[in-house]
């Protein structure tokens, strides 16, 4: 039975021996690890803070600063709002509601329900979004001969923007629907579970460019795993391009405007899927260093050959090449939960209260931890999900 993360958290704490290096050696180190320093910290209790049944830490914690000062943290559902306040430390919830789909039932509207997964802002005022949209056939008569919400559901990617400081998020393109990534196929009928692209992490910026990873379901060319996609034009959400195994080259294509003749031009090649294998939750620049790491849930084996399932982080110096993954902390993923534990836990990401970018894509030498925990009441997913924090400490990988 996994310790919950609690105990585990302070258990490495009271054993560990804290790193305290200077900048010079980040800057000559290229590989890196997290650990553990401080007990789990609950930044949004569910049970406490909800304005509404459905106001739930559904995605991966995305925070920036505004323009006027304000911290804004979201906390997405496919009814999205954050919360707010003078720092990470003294957020508290809002009710207004950052951005909502319409809901439509014609799919080519690409405007159904939306999850912002992503913000991005170099001046706290315009804030752009990647939204997880997702595209509900069944409720469509005869759109769907399955008639079941996973058989008939189509992930797809959008992007928002909001031009008053994150207080309101619109879609970013008026003139067409926003989609930055669906699938070539037209509406697929001949499968049993979802498709397409979903769960965007963070952006960070590049040289100029502006990166994110998005997660593929297996699908016709389509194979399964982490895509990396880039743009150097936030405003236009049709820029993004996506890696092809060589090249940022893959164009994604709107099937339901455009005739697809070369489906296979228009499917990303997944970025190591041996090394990360489940969704990146977040990615982070690490401060005086070229080195970029990310976050994510897994179940791998451990030194003596037992699989361990937790949080691991990966890093990378071009995002495309990324290290074998190190564990920070045991718990039970939502995908795997069981009646052995009340909790589990999803949707990892890092966010440092020291960063020097406004939306938090550096990380120093500590930060946290930010994850969903589920209260489960008998083995089952309920509304009762919290977000929680836990400190963490870079260290040199040995």
């Amino acid at each position: 039975m996994k310790r919950p993360l609690t105990l585990l958290a302070i258990s490495l704490l009271a054993g560990s021996v804290l790193w305290t290096g200077a900048r010079a050696d980040i800057a000559e180190r290229r590989d890196f690890m997290l650990a553990p320093n401080g007990p789990v910290e609950t930044v949004f209790d569910w049970s406490r803070d909800a304005c509404v049944k459905s106001h739930v830490p559904d995605a991966s914690a995305r925070a920036f600063r505004s323009a006027d000062g304000e911290v804004r943290l979201t906390i997405s559902h496919n009814d999205n709002r954050t919360l707010v306040g003078a720092s990470l430390d003294a957020l508290k919830p809002s009710c207004e509601l950052v951005y909502q789909g319409r809901g439509s039932a014609r799919l080519s509207d690409f405007d159904d329900l939306s999850w912002i997964g992503s913000v991005y802002t170099s001046d706290g005022r315009t804030v752009y979004a990647l939204a997880h949209t997702e595209l509900r056939g069944e409720r469509t008569p005869g759109q769907c001969p399955a008639g079941r919400y996973s058989a008939c559901l189509l992930n797809t990617i959008t992007g928002l923007v909001s031009h008053d400081g994150g207080r309101r998020f619109v879609p970013a393109s008026s003139q067409v629907p926003p989609m930055v990534a669906t699938l070539p196929y037209t509406y697929p009928t001949d499968r049993n579970a979802r498709v397409g692209y979903a769960n965007p992490s963070n952006i960070i910026e590049r040289g100029g460019w502006y990166y994110a990873f998005i997660f593929a379901d297996g699908y016709r060319e389509q194979r399964r795993g982490n895509c990396l996609i880039r743009t150097n034009n936030l405003d236009d959400p049709t820029s993004w391009r996506a890696w092809d195994g060589r090249d940022f080259s893959v164009s994604f294509i709107d099937p339901f405007r455009s005739r697809v003749d070369h489906t296979g031009q228009h499917v990303c090649q997944p970025v190591a899927p041996n090394v990360i294998g489940r969704l990146i939750g977040g990615i982070v620049k690490i401060r005086d260093s070229d080195t970029v790491m990310a976050v994510f849930g897994d179940k791998r084996p451990g030194e003596d050959g037992h699989e361990i399932e937790g949080i691991y982080t990966s890093t990378s110096q071009d995002l495309v090449t990324w290290t074998k993954p190190v564990l920070v902390t045991e718990v039970q993923l939502l995908w795997d939960k069981s009646c052995q534990n009340p909790e589990a836990f999803f949707y990892p990401s890092l966010i440092d209260p020291a960063a020097q970018t406004l939306s938090y894509e550096d990380f120093g030498t500590r930060g946290y931890l930010y994850l969903t925990r589920y209260q489960l009441a008998k083995c089952k997913v309920t509304w009762d999900r919290d977000l929680v924090r836990v400190p963490v400490e870079l260290r040199p990988r040995p």
